[in-house]
């Protein structure tokens, strides 16, 4: 055995200071056999055959590649990578051939029957009789129980209700198709339809910052609390909602709908819930759970949801679980199942899990289908998925760490096994019921970052079942978001809840398009959420009226906004009650305002002020100086925080929230104590929006900045004097020289050359560092 010893040899162009051995090199196919070597011509059947023939045997110096012949794989449990035996391995798709990984259970077209044909009588298809006549020839069965395939079943989600396994879904040619629904497309119902006839309180009042005591109420007993009732005053909806549950009593199945919900916003316009039909008594339909948010006639909008009676449109179905039943219903696009590839998605859990392992890359692969999540990454370090396409997935297509839950209810929000240096690049995450990427990492109390990369992906159709399930999460401290395709999406496209994050060269289009009081990039609820760098993105089509592009909510501060392009929005940026958020050099192209502000002192100043148990119990957690526990943070870990951010945030030392001599917060203004120039007036008090500022917006026929009027006469204007300022104005593009499908500027053209605060310096940065190229997945 011949030793090379590495370390004394000259570190040179040939001879590289760390030599590598060639890697271990395993084959899988779906051909393969129980038994073989694992070689190209006698290959493992499996990835975990694969992987435990490498088990110990590789390292940084000598990794594993396990190549995936072209195929389709059926996924009945979760591939597990687990600690060092398994680390430093690749397994990626062989080159040239399409690797599928299929949560999904086939549904052959021979097996569906036309409705009109079943025998009359037979107990199995009882629910039959609530399918509509006019539509019943165009409906077929599918007999899941008679073949072992689950139904699953319907369970409570929504916007800070913790996530449970959504019900399988059916999917026709990769395209999800639609539960059974009224009405449909995209239409709603709303106060012109149901009323509210009684609101009990939402789940929300119970959360600890709501409640006299400071304690929440158990999540088994929140549960138990009573849901909306509404009054149908449509008389059609009052006719057709007849049937959506029984009128009391035991339920009858070929009459009355056994699991109908209602679905979408309750209590607010930004956050969607769940609730299940209990009973319909003439015009008064009563639900089961409570809403997160009481409900009100204001925010009305919602679909019933999973009601066969309903199912009178291509591409809805609807899983009657009635006693085990398991029959789907099917209305198929066309009317008919032929030439169709269609499945079930039966998969309920994530198709890989890296815990615990270095230097593992997932390359190439197609994910296909789970109720669950994608992959999952926890306490990873220098992992790859590098090149997957995930798609038809009801939760997140990557997770990366974990969080608590009811994240932005409570203060006490931590993310945990995070790991480091993990990467998302070159991917498509599409068609996938929550969000894109969760980064979960770094450490805020003392500032350690993360460095997870999320970059060159394509990233649409998300959020399709819930809210707040973004394209791009960045929990933590020092993650990124840079050169992604992120479009078509009903809610957000990014959520920041941590520090030092960087979100740039992305396209972001099409988005927040059935939410309000939204923003594609939204933060919130932290004063000590720091120098999150939001710079040379596109933001174009944002949502509909009372959206931003950027949303800095709560208290939000330190946010660094600049080079961006924003191109067709009611507003750009929505400065809420923080301080100390930059927005510099921007272009705002048919934005109706390039940004409004709201302040902690609108109607008198109220104290205390809105959601003031979470923002200044979340300050406390990381500038208030204890022993780590409770609301504090240590004070070497403060004092990193100070060294941290002292250049950028020269006052960070003196930032305060008001609070009187005995260390409680300030509920009322006095004379000697917690008096208005201590509260409302020094620039150090967390509730003053000082060292804001917006300059150099270059604006094309675009409103000004909105500035509040429910102030008494203050904004964020009264205490930033210089605040929107070096701001210039067209009614053309063409009247900058500008482009919009390139972002560039015509150096040699444009007035800003000599516009003041601008300059040709200006321009030539502009045009070298915005870009719309290179976006998306190589």
């Amino acid at each position: 055995m011949m030793v090379i010893l590495v370390a004394a040899l000259p570190a040179t162009a040939a001879t590289p200071a760390l030599a590598t051995a060639a890697p271990l090199t395993m084959y899988v196919s779906p051909d393969g056999r129980d038994g073989a070597d694992g070689t190209r011509q006698d290959p493992f059947p499996t990835v975990e055959q694969a992987r435990d023939a490498l088990a110990g045997r590789t390292s940084a110096r000598s990794p594993g590649v396990v190549r995936i012949r072209g195929g389709l794989y059926r996924t009945s449990r979760t591939i597990q990578l687990i600690g060092e035996r398994n680390s430093y391995i690749t397994y990626a798709a062989y080159p040239g051939e399409r690797v599928e990984f299929a949560g999904v259970t086939t549904l052959s077209p021979e097996k569906f029957r036309r409705l009109s044909d079943l025998p009359a009588g037979e107990a199995k298809w009882s629910s039959r009789s609530r399918v509509r006549e006019s539509v019943s020839g165009n409906v077929f069965v599918y007999d899941l129980a008679a073949e072992g395939i689950p139904a699953g079943r319907l369970n409570k989600n929504g916007f800070n209700w913790k996530p449970q396994p959504y019900a399988p879904e059916l999917i026709t040619d990769d395209v999800a198709q639609t539960l059974a629904q009224y009405p449909n497309g995209g239409e709603k119902l709303d106060r012109a339809d149901l009323t509210v006839k009684e609101a009990p309180k939402g789940a929300r009042d119970y959360f600890s910052d709501k409640t006299a005591d400071g304690t929440t109420m158990p999540y088994e007993d929140m549960l138990k609390l009573p849901g909306p009732a509404y009054t149908a005053v449509d008389p059609a909806l009052k006719e057709r909602s007849a049937t959506w549950a029984p009128p009391g009593g035991t339920p009858d199945n070929t009459t009355y709908e056994t699991d109908g919900w209602l679905s979408g916003y309750f209590g607010n316009n930004y956050a969607n819930d769940r609730v299940r039909l209990d009973s319909v008594n003439g015009d008064e339909l009563r639900t089961r759970y409570p809403t997160m948010y009481a409900a009100t006639d204001k925010w009305t909008s919602f679909v019933a949801q999973n009601v066969l009676s309903e199912l009178d449109a291509e591409g809805e179905y609807y899983i009657d679980r009635w006693n085990g039943g398991g029959v789907l219903y099917y209305y198929p696009p066309g009317g008919t199942v032929e030439g169709k590839r269609i499945s079930l998605t039966s998969f309920d859990a994530p198709f890989f899990t890296l815990e615990n392992v270095k230097g593992v890359t997932l390359k190439g692969l197609r994910l296909n289908g789970t109720t669950g999540t994608g992959v999952r990454l926890l306490d990873a370090e220098s992992c790859t998925i590098d090149g997957l396409e995930i798609l038809n997935v009801s939760m997140d297509a990557v997770a990366i760490g974990e969080a608590n839950d009811a994240i932005t209810a409570v203060a006490e929000y931590r993310t945990s096994r995070g790991g480091h240096r993990n990467r998302v690049v070159n991917s498509t995450l599409h068609d996938l019921g929550g969000g894109g990427v969760f980064t979960a990492g770094g450490d805020r109390d003392s500032l350690e970052r993360g460095d997870h990369v999320v970059e060159h992906n394509e990233i649409y159709d998300f959020s399709k079942l819930a809210t707040y399930t973004p394209a791009g999460y960045l929990y933590g401290v020092g993650n990124t978001f840079r050169y992604n395709n992120v479009h078509d999406a009903p809610h957000m496209a990014i959520q920041i809840m941590g520090n030092d994050m960087e979100v740039s060269h992305n396209r972001f289009e099409n988005l927040v398009t059935h939410a309000s009081d939204q923003g594609v990039i939204y933060a919130g609820r932290d004063y000590t959420y720091l120098n999150n760098v939001i710079s040379y993105n596109l933001f174009r089509n944002v949502g509909p009226k009372g959206n931003q592009a950027v949303y800095m909510d709560d208290g939000m501060s330190g946010m660094v906004i600049h080079h961006n392009f924003f191109d067709g929005a009611q507003h750009g940026l929505f400065y809420q009650s923080g301080h100390s958020n930059v927005a510099t050099d921007n272009v705002f192209k048919d934005v109706t305002y390039v940004g409004h502000d709201k302040l902690y002192h609108e109607s008198g100043g109220r104290l205390p002020v809105p959601n003031s148990k979470v923002v200044v119990e979340r300050f406390n957690d990381m500038l208030k100086i204890g022993d780590g526990t409770g609301f504090t943070n240590t004070r070497e870990n403060v004092e990193k925080w100070y060294r941290h951010y002292g250049r950028q945030y020269p006052n960070i030392r003196s930032w305060y929230v008001p609070a009187d001599s005995s260390g409680r917060i300030c509920t009322a203004v006095g004379t000697t104590e917690c008096t208005e120039a201590y509260v409302w007036r020094d620039p150090d008090s967390v509730y003053v929006p000082s060292h804001n500022v917006l300059t150099r917006s270059v604006s094309i026929a675009s409103g000004g900045f909105a500035y509040t009027d429910d102030a008494g006469g203050l904004s964020n204007q009264t205490f930033n004097p210089d605040f929107d300022s070096y701001n210039v104005s067209k009614d053309t593009a063409a009247g900058f020289a500008f482009d919009p499908v390139t972002g560039k500027f015509d150096a040699a053209a444009t007035p800003l050359n000599s516009a003041e605060g601008f300059g040709r310096r200006w321009v030539r940065e502009w045009n070298a560092r915005f870009t719309l190229e290179g976006i998306g997945p190589h």
